[in-house]
């Protein structure tokens, strides 16, 4: 008898509220691989989106309880020591993390109670495939659990924030020595991240480049006017540099341009302060956090000149791909995986220390040139789904889990 495949997701919030969006395309190609897929998100924070009819929520990870006693932390002491002993041998910030002791037990601790909590939500009845979308707590209680048998194996894949060791306090990436130990097959969005996890040391063989994917939903239309059209989307927060933006148009005093950002954070009053020193041939709308299919939508129906992005760091840039994908042309400075998106051929690649002038130069250059003109729209979008087509990168992406899965 035909066992029932099943995917066992954990997420951080997705399907909840409006983060992770960048995994609402991906979830329709796994219900079309997996007879069910099981979504446990460890936090559960506004309103359910929509879902393919075989994708189901279980919020059993988001109701254990994050505030251990000591009684729960020395009940697992042997596991800590386990985990903790990896981590001191293979690492070169044992400092720190015998500075943040008590944190690294607590979280182990947690971690344990999550896999308890989740083995017993598992059906052992079908063929159940485990996978992380992240590096993080959710990866960790997986390796809990195949450390202790009580799963053959799971997956988990790196977005960014999980790869790059200089975006965590201390320079240390949480457990990913114990994690990369335990896991599977490990996924990862761009070949940047790729080369550099692979220059640190780990097995080339538990590795694959899988980046995201997208569908083509048209050209995006220029429309004359006498005002440039300037789309941005990231949250507020020093890392996505904004004030370079802000910088840059300071700089532009002969055309008329009008800038739309997507995105929150708690650097939103500082930037719109920035703002009101711009020259009056710039005007700025801050539309906040909304909905993906929102800024879809801008693109389908609204003329759009350029994207711009100014990032310290990046994962991949899933923002920048849904913006070429229309064909709209993209200004970033070359960090990660944003390297993997565009080219000279659909954009303008700004070196990490870019300023405001080689922005604002960079700004002129598209808006001028022939980039900016609706017949070069499908040279963009044909390089960006040549990289980055859902249909094709999804269905390798879990035709491969299964098959690494069923060779182990």
């Amino acid at each position: 008898m035909h066992k029932k495949k099943v995917l066992n997701i954990i997420s951080n919030k997705f399907p909840y509220g409006l983060g992770e969006q960048f995994f609402e395309a991906e979830v329709t190609k796994m219900a079309e691989c997996f007879d069910e897929v099981v979504l446990f998100p460890l936090d559960k924070d506004g309103e359910l989106r929509n879902l393919p009819q075989n994708v189901f929520v279980n919020d059993v990870l988001n109701q254990v309880d994050k505030n251990l006693g000591e009684k729960q932390i020395f009940s697992c002491l042997w596991l800590i020591f386990k985990i903790l002993g990896i981590e001191l041998l293979k690492s070169n910030k044992r400092s720190f993390i015998f500075k943040k002791m008590k944190w690294w037990m607590t979280s182990i601790a947690y971690c344990k109670s999550l896999g308890v909590a989740y083995e017993q939500e598992i059906d052992k009845s079908k063929d159940n495939h485990h996978y992380s979308f992240w590096m993080n707590d959710g990866a960790l209680l997986l390796s809990i659990l195949k450390s202790k048998k009580k799963i053959s194996g799971f997956d988990f894949r790196v977005n960014g924030y999980d790869i790059f060791e200089e975006r965590h306090e201390g320079g240390y990436m949480p457990f990913r020595y114990f994690n990369y130990k335990n896991v599977n097959h490990v996924y990862i969005l761009s070949t940047v991240a790729l080369n550099h996890l692979k220059n640190i040391g780990y097995k080339t063989q538990k590795l694959t480049y899988a980046p995201y994917g997208i569908h083509t939903q048209g050209l995006n239309q220029i429309e004359e006017s006498n005002t440039i059209q300037m789309v941005s989307c990231a949250n507020m927060i020093p890392l996505k540099r904004i004030d370079k933006t802000i910088a840059a148009l300071k700089l532009i005093t002969d055309k008329n341009i009008h800038w739309t950002h997507f995105g929150e954070g708690h650097l939103r009053e500082e930037l719109e302060a920035q703002v009101k020193d711009l020259p009056s041939n710039i005007s700025v709308d801050f539309k906040g956090h909304i909905p993906n299919t929102a800024i879809i939508d801008l693109y389908k129906n609204h003329s759009v000149n350029l994207f711009i992005h100014t990032s310290e760091t990046e994962g991949l840039g899933m923002a920048i791909i849904e913006a070429q994908s229309f064909g709209i042309p993209a200004v970033v400075i070359g960090v990660g995986g944003v390297l993997d998106i565009v080219t000279n051929e659909t954009g303008v690649v700004l070196q990490p220390d870019a300023q405001g002038p080689e922005i604002a130069k960079a700004i002129r250059k598209v808006i001028d040139g022939e980039m900016n003109s609706q017949n070069y729209r499908a040279v963009i979008q044909k390089q960006c789904m040549r990289v980055f087509d859902a249909e094709k990168n999804y269905a390798a992406l879990y035709t491969e889990m299964l098959n690494i899965e069923e060779k182990q």
